[in-house]
């Protein structure tokens, strides 16, 4: 089998391939066209004669194993390279080059790529200027990117073999061409910039550094713009000359640069390690760096030698020379600067050392503007503010404007080569294990070393010499050279060196980067680089590289440079990270990384980080790259990428169409959505070309692109046979939509014959939700002809099925007269006959096509019909403010007809069709043939498009109409009349068939032809020239008087229609009609009436109204009486709750409604919505129960108006897209409405309450009123908890869980109240409260199958946690956190709810098949398999309602609960933060705190409420905070 591989396989970059071509890539699966000869004597004597025929698509073992073992993943151009020096040296001995290990390999020179330019021009400035702790953050922020984009780099370059060509080729592979090349050309521009960076970098060294007096450009004398500008003339000059001189070394020869590279390398690590021996070295010996400082600003140190005003020599007193450079003359009586006389000047040892503690001083920021003197902290100045500063040139001044984003941006480039080792993968014994760990290895070590750099510097050096970027306080020094030991020199050489190495290294990459992407072929105008010499060298590459790097180098500068490769760099890491997250979250079968330490989580993490780095560093820069990423994408989609590398982004479109079908399956798309979803239905001729081609010029017209459109043809055979004729009418489909511009499917469909086809067309078409709305079908041409009746059988039948599937149809007649893509209508109507309402398709078809250029000129008329009954006036009146709610501009006109005697001609129509019906009765015909011979005389639609002159179009209603007839079968003569009556439509179809009667209608190309025939025709048909003949021949009826008179009338109305349409619409362009269409029902109408019976006892109200009317009572008598336990609140207690409760129940129908039960746009009420309505009035009623008698009626108005819209859409989101299971409602009532109260509580703090109130106070008799509040709540509960639940067992259960978990909560409650009372009596506040707990713990597990002992300890957990929080946690609220729960809310409610929700979860992660059965999926029915999940078949047979699921596993539905749990707790709490605050507004009536819990102060009290009210305040009835009620 290798003799079969092609000349391209021999390996990727072959002589003959373009780039890697995948598509054509190593494989035993690729033949040559190797001749039959060859083949079988290839096969003989291999025992594999059985085999020989699949030989081409399935080869042998042996030949797959074998194209394996020796897959090449060399360079493209390498190979080439290697092949000329083997002929150049084919004297010697072929050696294999050695395989490098993880340290030689990777980690080196990672760490060469990684360790450069910034480190030693840059890294001090940093630290200097963003202070230690905002560079730490700085380089913290960049290390971990490149840490994150190494994980997802490993996981991919260890999913499979990873040719050179780095981070191009596994973006490419991995998300496509289009972002394969877009990031590749990023990512060459970067390295390419970088090269940029180093040279620059390198020429600073040299003339600042090593020969200053090399510039040509002399800066002596010169200051601010014109020392700039000289300086940056001379990084261009010298720039250039670097450049030019390293690219002719890389076209000499890479060896060169590689056998330099160890050295280059060396140069790096001896500069580092002479920084950290310097910093030893400072701590007990540091260095003499002085730096001149007068006042606080930092003097430049060339020009003067002595940092002194004066010197004395002698007797006399001398001036220095910076005397003189501040003064007008050496002499003591000089007039010098004013600065300089006021202030004294001072030296400050430029390195303190490492024991300085110089480092607090360096902690913080010191940005500074471009121009402004580098000041000393810490020393004081004399400065006059209002004078400007003179002899600037003398100080060390600001090159730029620094800030923090500034600072990302330029050091960012310090830790990009990352990618070295993958680079290199080729060249390692065991690239999947080296890479990762080399990488990784190299990034942690450099890591520490820039990280602990910062630190050093700030802790070694002083603020003024780490701001000084060029070292002109200390003596024109490298900064970081004056930290090193023994020498500066060893940093200055061995940084120049370094960037020698790194800028040689840059361009030797890059135009292999370059060149690798040109022979890919992806990017077509970049084909020319992909050539070289005859090694394989890219020297067309190499030259744009040069060109490239030279405009880096005219920018000159190294802080400007820095932040352009920055941009390049983090959009290529922000794209190896995107495609390991994009590989791991679509589990593509073939991604099986060897590294296993990676995820999705921590990739797109560090793609965010690469965003936001991004921008940080220059937010124009970003958007600059991103357009030029942008534009490549688009170029290349456009023009280029014919490669297929089964790129995830092609995944992303799978899983995102899978999502979006799920989505439609959904529900029906809602009316604003709607918009024609096209299968259009052509014929073939016999060479299998479109026979209707103006049918795709129409869908165009109606579609402009948008929807979908599906393009069906019908081949007549077997599958086997005519597989062929189908592809090749496939191809005619598409080439036909091409070059009409139809954006869609086509779809061609093999049967027998071709009417099965057309239905399997109709039924099959599209997939899942996204299906044909509307079918396009042209009328059939000559359908009286014998020989035509096939295609007119065929037309009825797609009528009749479009029907039964609710699908619109659209019928142009003569479709080749409809005007081309190409034509214009400069003037013209489209007449739209409204005649029966049809859902808004008639209105829409007008407004789609004056969309399109060819229509866009005509104008829309609009006619509809008046019967002698309507008011025609007020009918255009409402039909024009119909069209302007449609806002659609149109003419309106109603058209009335009048009743008139029926016509001889309408007798003898009706008479024709009722003898041709007894004509094929007497041929013997079957009942369905006659039946289909019938309706092919018939012009058959619901609906038509009718065009003038002459083409015309029907339209289908979507909604099928009712039959007027009965049973049509039984009496084929009535079903002929009925559909000749209800068809008889005018379509233009002859230009020589007469309108009407009259000859004026007779006009050539003006003629409307009827669906009757005329004169002429009459007369050539024996039966209707003479009647007689017939009756003689067949011995028929009936006569006109045997007539049915039914259909006598809808012939009469179909006339008298067609000559108003003719009158009216003659010029129009196009017109368009709906008329009714074949029978729907040939059973009769008793199937009909028996499907539409309704069955009363199958209503909802007989199922949910003992529920509702069970939480009423709960609602308005146990809330009621329950939160009337205060003596002298017991108006306000139960009042109060009848008024929040009938108000918030009206609030939260329109709220819950609106998110809930609202389409068509109305609000739809039932009983259901009521009781939704009802629990968010448990939450109101609750959170009341926290605030009760501290607020007025007005507050708790305003608070149910604020805490319905937030519990709603708390609701809505949490059961719309968390989907949790919470059948009792302890999450979303019980939770929420505890913290929202206690949120509103915190907020009303009152701090005289805390102690205790006089009228806080219960009696016998408002505590009787109390307790039966209790017993009502609880004898109801099980009906709160169930009356939401799955019918059938799930509601048995929650039933049964409810009763015994408040049973036992019972039982508890009084066992505690007695133990932990003092006097051992029981409380009546704990069996007012505390007996109810059992029924909010068992509430999200009710429905389960949680077994009665759990319901059982649940309620005995939850008493104790209500009896305990009333004890001790409710005071402790009260003290500490200023919580004053006034029932104890947080205690029934809070803390029971965080039980309740546990136990759900753990009887989420408990739940399974073997315990539940089948019935699994309906308790919890977000675990139920999605939709077209095999597995969900199999249980719909078991259970036939089951509904899809989410297909959750139990663990992912218990994260749901709690992330439901928590983001509930969060909502509610703020909220309530909220609500209080706005309760807390003057003029809401709030009582004082004195008249808090008295009814006198809303309330006309009676008289003997003052017996009441003057009792005595006995102690043992006042409730203190360990002892009061709650509110249910």
């Amino acid at each position: 089998m290798l003799n079969n591989l092609t000349e391209c396989e021999e390996g990727e970059g072959g002589p003959n391939s373009q780039g890697d071509a995948t598509s054509k890539e190593s494989s035993p699966f690729i033949n040559s066209s190797t001749s039959d000869i060859e083949k079988s004597q290839h096969y003989d004597g291999k025992n594999m004669a059985l085999f020989e025929e699949e030989m081409d698509t399935s080869p042998m073992v042996s030949s797959l194993l074998s194209s394996l073992a020796n897959y090449s993943n060399l360079t493209q151009g390498s190979k080439e390279h290697e092949e000329a020096e083997n002929n150049e040296e084919a004297r010697k001995k072929t050696v294999q080059a050695p395989r490098m290990g993880t340290l030689m390999g990777v980690y080196l020179p990672c760490m060469q790529n990684i360790l450069g330019v910034i480190l030693f021009l840059r890294m001090t400035w940093l630290v200097g200027v963003g202070g230690v702790l905002g560079t730490f953050t700085i380089v913290f922020m960049c290390c971990s990117t490149t840490m994150l984009t190494a994980i997802s780099m490993s996981a991919i370059a260890t999913n499979g073999v990873v040719p050179a060509g780095g981070s191009y080729y596994m973006i490419s592979r991995s998300l496509g061409p289009e972002f394969g090349g877009a990031v590749g050309i990023c990512f060459y521009l970067g390295t390419t910039y970088a090269g940029a960076m180093y040279i620059l970098g390198c020429i600073e060294i040299l003339l600042i550094y090593i020969v200053p007096a090399a510039a040509i450009f002399k800066m002596e004398g010169l200051e601010g713009a014109e020392a700039e500008a000289a300086l940056l003339n001379n990084m261009r000059v010298y720039g250039t000359i670097v450049l030019s001189l390293m690219a002719l070394v890389v076209f000499v020869g890479v060896k060169y640069v590689n056998k330099l590279a160890l050295v280059f390398l060396a140069c790096v690590i001896l500069s580092i390690l002479a920084v950290y021996a310097g910093v030893i070295k400072t701590s007990f010996d540091p260095p003499d760096f002085p730096v001149c400082v007068i006042g606080n600003r930092t003097l430049m140190s060339k020009g003067f030698d002595i940092c002194a005003k004066t010197i004395e020599s002698g007797n006399a007193t001398v001036t220095t020379k910076l005397w003189r450079a501040f003064c007008d003359s050496e002499f003591l009586n000089a007039t010098c600067d004013e600065y300089f006389t006021n202030n004294n000047l001072s030296q400050v040892q430029g390195i303190p050392g490492v024991t300085s503690g110089i480092l607090a001083e360096n902690l913080f920021s010191s940005f500074m503007e471009k121009n402004s003197i580098l000041e000393k902290r810490g020393l004081q100045a004399v400065l006059d503010p209002d004078t400007p500063p003179t002899n600037t040139n003398r100080y060390v001044l600001a090159d730029i404007t620094s800030f923090f984003t500034l600072l990302v941006g330029i050091y960012f480039p310090s830790v990009t080569g990352i990618m070295a080792g993958s680079n290199r993968s080729g060249d390692l014994q065991d690239a999947q294990k080296s890479i990762p760990i080399g990488t990784i290895l190299a990034i942690a070590t450099t890591s520490f070393i820039y990280m602990s750099s910062v630190i050093l510097f700030g802790a070694c050096v002083d603020g003024v010499v780490l701001r000084d970027k060029f070292g002109e306080g200390v003596d024109g020094n490298l900064v970081i050279g004056t930290l090193a030991w023994p020498s500066p020199w060893v940093i200055v050489f061995g940084s120049f060196f370094s960037t020698c190495g790194a800028g040689l290294q840059s361009l030797t990459g890059a135009p292999r980067l370059l060149q690798a992407i040109a022979r890919d072929g992806i990017i077509p105008f970049l084909r020319v680089f992909g050539h070289g010499k005859a090694n394989g060298e890219p020297t067309w590459a190499l030259l744009l590289t040069a060109c490239i790097c030279e405009s880096g180098i005219l920018i000159a500068s190294l802080d400007a440079v820095a932040p352009i490769l920055s941009m390049f760099f983090l959009m290529c890491y922000m794209f190896v990270n995107l495609a390991c997250a994009l590989q791991t979250l679509l589990r593509t079968p073939n991604w099986r990384p060897r590294f296993k330490f990676y995820h999705w989580a921590l990739s797109l993490l560090g793609m965010s980080l690469c965003l936001t780095l991004m921008f940080l560093c220059s937010w124009y820069y970003a958007i600059v790259a991103m357009v030029i990423a942008g534009c490549i994408y688009k170029y290349i989609e456009f023009c280029g990428a014919e490669k297929e590398w089964g790129d995830g982004i092609r995944g992303i479109s799978l899983s995102a169409a899978r999502f979006a079908l799920m989505r439609l399956e959904e529900g029906p798309p809602h009316t604003k959505n709607w918009r024609p979803q096209i299968l259009v239905l052509v014929g073939l001729d016999g060479e299998q070309k479109v026979e209707q081609p103006r049918l795709l010029s129409l869908t165009n017209q109606l579609k402009a692109g948008k929807g979908l459109t599906i393009v069906g043809a019908c081949v007549e055979g077997t599958y086997l046979n005519n597989q062929p004729q189908a592809q090749k009418a496939d191809q005619s489909l598409r080439k036909l939509m091409e070059v009409e511009k139809v954006k869609g499917f086509s779809q061609v469909v093999i049967s027998s014959n071709l009417r099965d086809a057309t239905s399997h067309l109709i039924q099959a078409g599209g997939l899942g939700g996204l299906r044909h709305n509307t079918v396009l079908v042209s009328f059939p041409k000559n359908w009286k002809q014998a020989e035509e009746r096939h295609r007119c059988r065929n037309f009825i039948e797609v009528i009749r099925e479009t029907t039964a599937a609710h699908l619109a149809l659209l019928v142009p007649k003569n479709i080749s007269a409809y005007p081309s893509n190409g034509e214009r209508f400069t003037e013209g109507h489209i007449d739209v006959w409204w005649i029966v309402h049809d859902g808004g398709l008639l209105m829409l078809l007008p407004f789609l096509l004056r969309q399109h250029k060819v229509w866009r000129k005509c104008k829309m008329r609009i006619f509809t019909v008046a019967q002698m009954d309507d008011n025609s006036i007020q009918m255009k009146k409402d039909l024009m403010m119909f069209l302007y709610h449609l806002r659609l501009d149109a003419e309106v006109e109603v058209v009335e007809m009048h009743d008139s005697d029926i016509s001889a001609y309408t007798y003898e129509k009706t008479l024709m069709m009722e003898q041709r019906s007894q004509i094929l009765k007497e041929m013997h015909l079957t009942k369905n043939e006659r039946e289909r011979e019938i309706q092919s005389i018939t012009d058959v639609s619901r609906g038509s498009i009718r065009r003038k002159n002459p083409s015309n179009v029907h339209t289908q209603r979507s909604i099928a109409e009712e039959s007027v007839t009965g049973c049509g079968e039984e009496k084929p003569e009535e079903e002929v009349q009925l559909i000749q009556g209800k068809n008889a439509t005018p379509t233009p179809t002859s230009p020589t068939s007469p309108a009407s009667p009259t000859p004026a209608a007779m006009t050539p190309g003006e003629g409307v032809q009827m669906t009757w025939t005329d004169d002429k025709e009459k007369a050539s048909i024996p039966a209707v020239a003479n009647p007689e003949s017939i009756k003689d021949m067949f011995n028929m009826k009936p006569e006109w008087e045997n007539l049915n008179q039914s259909n006598v009338r809808r012939m009469h109305h179909a006339q008298k229609l067609n000559e108003v349409i003719v009158k009216k619409s003659q010029e129009a362009k196009l017109v368009l009609l709906n008329m009714p269409g074949p029978p729907k029902n040939r059973t009769g109408e008793e199937t009909f009436l028996q499907n539409n019976e309704t069955k009363p006892m199958e209503n909802s109200l007989y199922q949910n109204y003992p529920f509702f009317a069970d939480i009423q009572v709960m609602i308005f008598l146990g809330f009621g009486c329950l939160l009337a336990f205060f003596r002298r609140y017991g108006f306000g207690g139960m009042v109060f709750n009848f008024l929040t409760a009938t108000f918030t129940i009206q609030w939260a129908i329109l709220v819950q409604g609106f998110f809930q039960f609202y389409y068509d746009g109305k609000i739809h009420l039932g009983v259901l919505n009521l009781i939704s309505a009802e629990f968010a009035c448990a939450v109101v009623l609750i959170s009341f129960g926290a605030v009760l008698g501290k607020t007025s009626p007005v507050q708790l108005l305003i608070m149910s108006l604020l805490e319905i819209p937030v519990y709603a859409t708390t609701e809505w989101v949490v059961l719309k897209y968390l989907r949790i299971n919470d059948a009792g409602g302890s999450i979303l009532i019980h939770l929420f409405a505890c913290y929202f109260g206690l949120g509103v509580t915190f907020i009303l703090y009152r701090p005289s309450l805390n102690e205790g109130h006089p009228k806080e106070a219960t009696s016998y008799q408002s505590d009787l009123l109390s307790v039966l509040g209790t017993l009502f709540l609880w004898v109801f509960w099980p009906s709160f908890n169930s009356a939401l639940t799955f019918k059938g067992d799930d509601q048995h259960r929650a039933v049964l869980h409810t009763f015994i978990g408040l049973s036992a909560s019972t039982i508890t409650a009084f066992a505690l109240s007695t133990m932990l009372s003092k006097n051992g009596k029981i409380s009546m506040a704990d069996v007012q409260n505390v007996t109810l707990a059992g029924g909010v713990t068992v509430g999200a597990s009710v429905d389960m199958m949680i077994s009665p002992a759990a319901a059982y300890i649940l309620g005995i957990l939850g008493c104790i946690a209500c009896m305990l929080g009333y004890k001790y946690l409710s005071p402790f609220l009260a003290r500490r956190l200023r919580v004053q729960d006034q029932c104890g809310i947080h205690n029934l409610h809070g803390l029971t709810g965080l039980i309740s929700s546990l136990a759900g979860i753990c009887a989420i992660l408990l739940a399974s098949e073997e315990t539940y059965g089948p019935s699994l999926y309906q308790t919890l029915s977000h675990r139920a398999p999605p939709e077209g999940d095999p597995q969900l078949i199999e249980l719909q047979k078991l259970i036939p309602d089951l509904e899809a699921g989410l297909g959750r596993s139990a663990q992912e539905q218990a994260l749901f609960q709690v992330a439901a749990v928590f983001g509930t707790i969060a909502v509610a709490a703020v909220g309530g933060l909220l609500t209080g605050v706005v309760l807390k507004l003057p003029y809401l009536a709030s009582p004082t705190d004195e008249n808090c819990f008295d009814d006198e102060l809303f309330f006309d009290v009676p008289p003997d409420y003052t017996c009441v009210h003057n009792a005595p305040d006995l102690g043992p009835y006042v409730i203190k905070d360990s002892n009061k009620s709650d509110s249910g």
